[in-house]
């Protein structure tokens, strides 16, 4: 945020008149907000990844436990099952991930 707060079109937002409330939402915080985005989509998708290896340490029952157990015992249509939902799960974060970028900043917008 602080970077975006030196850039040149907030100096001109706020040196034609705007309020400074204005200038830190519609201007600084748009921009400031694409990277937070970027690191909780890509965030959601190593969770998901990452669940098997927690949920086997902590001993929770969930869909990371169940693809473990599966893998010990060879169940082949579980381990696919469960990679396509966790793959599917990942595109759908990304999905998300690329609709929020064209509401936040408007200069982003698919044609």
């Amino acid at each position: 945020m602080l970077e975006v707060l030196r850039q040149d079109y907030v100096l001109a937002a706020r040196a034609s008149g705007l309020s400074e409330r204005r200038v830190l939402y519609k201007h600084a915080l748009r921009n400031a907000l694409i990277p937070v985005v970027t690191y909780v989509g890509l965030y959601f998708g190593g969770m998901l990844a990452g669940a098997p290896v927690t949920e086997t340490v902590f001993n929770w029952p969930g869909v990371g436990r169940l693809f473990v157990e599966a893998t010990t015992k060879l169940d082949f249509p579980v381990i696919m099952g469960i990679t396509v939902f966790i793959t599917l799960m990942t595109l759908i974060a990304n999905l998300v991930t690329d609709i929020t970028y064209g509401y936040i900043d408007p200069r982003i917008r698919v044609e």
